[in-house]
């Protein structure tokens, strides 16, 4: 049910480092775009010419955004840096009912994106993308990045998606493609940790993607790990409802 479709908890927030300032975490950011594309109420907009006076306060800057729309696909790209030690009580998306059992998609608790102030989760560059039908409506929207550098460790008592095995250093054995089940911590590990290792080699660079699809086949919220975003096509092979 979308009324329940996010709801998130933080606890500690703390970014000692970052070259762009941010006031939130990039993974809150999400949740919040999220939520206010699906949510908001209809606007309409039109374009009129600027006064010299109203120019006077506009400003821009070149190369820190692209924008490309074609299809029936919209994609942007931010350009920015950012370095962060963030930690979140609990994380629970996509509430889900069907054949009369109810849940979480994703539900997360005691997460930690870096391991400590001196060893940070590191994302370069932010991608978002929207989908649409041939009439026009919202089918799938897409936040993340496609390089990320650091480690990323949570209790996943729920998970939906994929994982790419190469995050975890020793795999306990189960299937990476999960739909709304629990990830076992790997032989040693108190707790599943998903080590991002991207090395600026776009065949080899490791991102995470959250995906809210909105058709009724693929209803929900997705998880990929360790995977760019040429991974990312409609009616993926790991996608399950």
């Amino acid at each position: 049910m979308l009324s329940h479709l996010l709801l998130i908890n933080v606890t500690q927030v703390m970014s000692p480092i970052l070259r762009q300032t941010l006031g939130m975490s990039w993974f809150v950011l999400s949740v919040l775009f999220l939520w206010t594309l699906v949510f908001a109420a209809p606007a309409s907009a039109a374009l009129k010419p600027m006064q010299e006076t109203e120019m006077k306060n506009a400003t821009a800057q070149q190369g820190f955004t692209q924008f490309v729309m074609g299809k029936d696909t919209a994609r942007m790209f931010l350009d920015i840096h950012i370095e962060t030690y963030t930690t979140i009580d609990a994380f629970s998306g996509g509430w889900y009912k069907k054949k009369g059992s109810t849940g979480w998609d994703q539900k997360w608790s005691n997460v930690s994106i870096g391991n400590s102030v001196n060893e940070t989760m590191t994302i370069d560059g932010l991608v978002l993308i929207a989908d649409f039908d041939k009439k026009n409506n919202l089918q799938r929207v897409v936040f993340g990045s496609n390089r990320l550098q650091g480690d990323l460790s949570a209790d996943f008592t729920s998970y939906s998606g994929t994982y790419s095995d190469a995050l975890v250093e020793v795999n306990n054995g189960e299937d990476p493609t999960l739909a709304r089940e629990p990830i076992a911590p790997a032989v040693n590990e108190v707790r599943p940790v998903f080590h991002f290792n991207s090395d600026g080699n776009s065949q080899t660079d490791m991102g995470l993607f959250f995906i809210l699809d909105m058709t009724k086949q693929q209803q929900g919220l997705q998880v990929v790990a360790g995977f760019d975003e040429k991974s990312l096509v409609s009616d993926p092979w790991w996608d399950s409802p």
